[in-house]
């Protein structure tokens, strides 16, 4: 009720034409929702809420107490001119959102009430009883045949949806959320199989599979459903028999729109439940992560029509990974589209503030870590307990050089998420910039979990390796980099120009040098310092690829 209200709210005049006051709403709700017994103090409202800087001091300034005023008369002012039976108020003194019914009207309407309320008197027992009594019949009937009219609507909607559905493909609303998962292991007893084995990595899957952002873990047993229940969904089994050197398990993944094995894979069964993060953690993430094979499923049925959450995500994350020019449009549409329809979609947020930050190189519009840091500290308002959302705030926080805070958000969205090898790549290519040796370790976790490749993960582990001097490792490992083929910014060609370099192969350090100044070099003169430094986020690694570089001949002034 309170989020229905909400957006309704969110979309009037008052709040469309003022951005902080939409955010101070979001946030005061969303705090509301999550800790009922406890409203947030100044200090929350005005970090969290207003965006104000760590380092505020609620005694010396009374803007929280100020803007939270404002908002009381913007809300007083939009139910004296809308009207309407659920209002949000704001007690005085308090920063609680609370929802209240309108039974009858304005103060004057209710003052009327009383003055007739106190004639009551001069009536009698039986009269009163016979208004109450007819009063009472009036609004059962009425509320009778309101619901009657609403069944009956519902009936004929969801008869047009099921024709609508009849065919093979899965509709576009049903891409706003994220599929669901079914979980099925066998119950059959084996010779030579531990039952036990079997609940134990069962219990670890599933409490894996409710961390991921990419899918939603079904509550019931699959065997428990009718194939017609979900038109969007996959069943993941889980079966351990007896393999040729010991016991093994088998996973099965399994479209239920349209009943077919998509995947499927065969690992020894682990030691301990010690080993299940190291050797089931790769799983979970093949199966449920941003390039996993759900999403790679989904992304390869999705709909064109389907702009909206889950949908505009996808589309978001293939770009991300290969910043393809062309879906460059389409993704920013389906931002707006999907902002549109739901203000607070911590995900969506999350996605407009990776947006703003990106070069102008790739989108033809300077960066705006400014927009950024709002959709950050927006997507938060919700999504306290979202990966994505946390992700977001770390990333505003390094570009804008606070190592620190980038750090606690980024290992936070990693410990909600934790088989999400992207995360961990992220957060280690970041600690990188900013020199922390701890990088190192996320690093290895997001190839450890994917070992398909991360190229954020792979180049920025090659930096690492450089830097401790493990030269020969750097290089064995460089080579196996698989590059995509519309590129993921210049960060490859640097660090394969300085692993080459840092090996002697000059002339192959050389065509990477080359391949980097045709792909980011600027139209106007610019010295190969510079361009690096325009590049590289981190000075450090701009002025080590420089001098190494320069030493060897690979480049010169």
């Amino acid at each position: 009720m309170l989020r229905a209200e909400t957006k309704t709210l969110l979309q009037s005049r008052e709040f469309l034409r003022s951005p902080v006051m939409s955010q101070l709403l979001s946030y005061l709700v969303e705090e509301a929702i999550a800790n009922p017994d406890n409203p947030p103090k100044a200090y929350q409202v005005a970090v969290d809420g207003l965006g104000r800087t760590e380092d505020f001091d609620v005694q010396a300034d009374s803007y929280p107490r100020v803007q939270v005023g404002r908002l009381r008369k913007i809300l007083a002012a939009h139910y004296a001119a809308q009207g309407g039976e659920e209002r949000l108020r704001i007690p005085i003194g308090h920063y609680a959102v609370e929802i209240q019914m309108d039974d009858g009207g304005s103060k004057e309407q209710q003052s009327d009430t009383e003055s007739n309320d106190s004639d009551l008197s001069a009536t009698s027992p039986a009269e009163i009883g016979r208004d109450r009594w007819f009063s009472n019949r009036q609004t059962t009937l009425g509320l009778a045949a309101f619901l009657l009219i609403l069944a009956i609507s519902l009936v004929w909607s969801l008869n047009a949806a099921n024709e609508d559905q009849s065919g093979s493909e899965t509709a576009p609303q049903y891409y706003t959320l994220v599929p669901k998962i079914y979980f099925s292991s066998s119950q059959q007893e084996r010779p030579g199989i531990d039952p036990g084995k079997d609940t134990e990595i069962r219990l670890f899957l599933e409490k894996a599979f409710a961390s991921s952002s990419q899918v939603r873990l079904a509550a019931a047993e699959i065997s428990s459903m009718p194939p017609e229940t979900d038109h969007n969904a996959y069943r993941f089994e889980s079966q351990l028999v007896a393999g040729p050197t010991g016991p093994e398990v088998i996973f099965t993944l399994t479209s239920l729109t349209r009943n077919e094995t998509i995947w499927s894979a065969t690992i020894a069964v682990p030691d301990s439940a010690a080993d299940y993060p190291e050797k089931l953690g790769p799983i979970v993430s093949r199966v449920a992560s941003i390039y996993g094979v759900i999403a790679t499923d989904q992304r390869k049925h999705l709909p064109n029509d389907a702009m909206k959450g889950y949908a505009c995500l996808l589309r978001f994350e293939s770009y991300r990974a290969n910043r393809d020019p062309d879906l460059l449009p389409v993704v920013d549409s389906c931002i707006e589209k999907s902002l549109a329809a739901d203000p607070l979609d911590s995900r969506v947020l999350a996605a407009a503030s990776f947006m703003s930050f990106l070069r102008e190189e790739a989108t033809g519009r300077k960066p705006d870590p400014e927009a950024g840091l709002q959709f950050a500290r927006r997507a938060l308002v919700r999504g306290r307990e979202d990966s994505s959302a946390n992700f977001a705030l770390a990333r505003a926080s390094f570009f804008n050089g606070s190592c620190a805070r980038g750090k606690e958000f980024a290992e936070k969205a990693v410990e909600l998420d934790p088989y999400e090898a992207t995360l961990h790549a992220q957060t280690g290519a970041f600690l990188f910039a900013c020199d922390d040796p701890i990088a190192i370790t996320y690093l290895r976790r997001a190839i450890a979990l994917d070992p398909r490749g991360s190229i954020v993960a792979e180049t920025a582990l090659v930096f690492t390796l450089l830097a401790e001097g493990k030269d020969e490792e750097a290089l064995e490992f460089a080579e196996k980099i698989v590059p995509s083929s519309t590129g993921v910014g210049p960060y490859y060609d640097i660090a394969m120009a300085m692993v080459y370099a840092k090996n002697g192969r000059i002339a192959e350090s050389r065509a990477s040098w080359n391949r980097l100044v045709a792909a980011y070099g600027s139209e106007q003169e610019e010295s190969p310092e510079a361009l690096l430094e325009r590049l590289i986020l981190n000075p450090s690694l701009a002025s080590r690829a420089f001098q190494l570089l320069s030493r060897t001949g690979v480049i010169t002034e």
